[in-house]
């Protein structure tokens, strides 16, 4: 089974639950080996290991329930860890939708010319692109208001364009009948559709996209700056 397919097929047996994406009782950073980027990357990518979100959320405890007392030692442990739950749950929601896009990348462009690697992931950028002799650096989020301000804010403040290349905004909506929609899996999980990047590539050829142009959406395509 190639890794696309292997990838959907573990996305449609996830269990959702919406209850937790609005419990946000712990927001405060977890930084260092407490990032939970690390531990996706390193049970997914590392250990290919394809974990649920409960599995993931006790693994995390597992390993790091000794630092999180050390680090959080005014919060009662079980509110730490019902906060940690979702805290958890909603980032490794939104990181699976990031792995789709960038395994959808390497079957529609090729796997040689697409690449990922924690480094890229610690300056914000999701995977790269070698595409009609130029490098671009792919940045994946939800297509918000909410989203667009911490991606500027990113670019501003944390080094979100560190990386040389084009940096290159992909956001996906949650919303139907849009030129970036999500494909809905029957369990509800939303993922890139292929019509996305067979767009992108176009705007591509086109030759639209420059370096941190794309500055929103239509619902039928980019809107350009520069």
């Amino acid at each position: 089974m190639s890794p696309i397919n292997e990838l959907v097929d573990f996305l449609s047996t996830l269990v959702l639950n919406p209850s937790l994406a609005k419990i946000k009782t712990v927001e405060v950073d977890l930084k260092g080996s407490l990032n939970p980027t690390l531990w996706l990357n390193k049970t997914f990518f590392e250990q290919n290991k394809l974990l649920g979100f409960k599995a993931f959320y006790e693994y995390y405890l597992q390993n790091n329930e000794q630092t999180l007392k050390k680090t959080f030692p005014t919060i009662e442990w079980y509110d730490l860890k019902k906060g940690l739950e979702a805290r958890l749950y909603r980032t490794q929601f939104g990181m699976l939708t990031e792995y789709h896009a960038y395994f959808l990348a390497k079957d529609f462009f090729g796997a040689p010319n697409v690449s990922r690697d924690s480094e890229m992931d610690r300056v914000g950028v999701d995977f790269q692109l070698h595409f009609n002799v130029q490098l671009y650096n792919i940045h994946i989020f939800v297509d918000t208001e909410r989203a667009w301000a911490y991606r500027k804010f990113k670019v501003q403040h944390k080094q979100g364009n560190k990386l040389s290349g084009w940096h290159v905004n992909l956001p996906y909506s949650l919303s139907r009948h849009r030129f970036n929609s999500l494909a809905f899996l029957p369990n509800g999980f939303g993922i890139y559709h292929q019509n996305y990047l067979e767009y992108l590539k176009t705007e591509i050829l086109a030759g639209n996209i420059k370096n941190d142009n794309i500055s929103g959406t239509t619902p039928t395509g980019f809107i350009y700056t520069n």
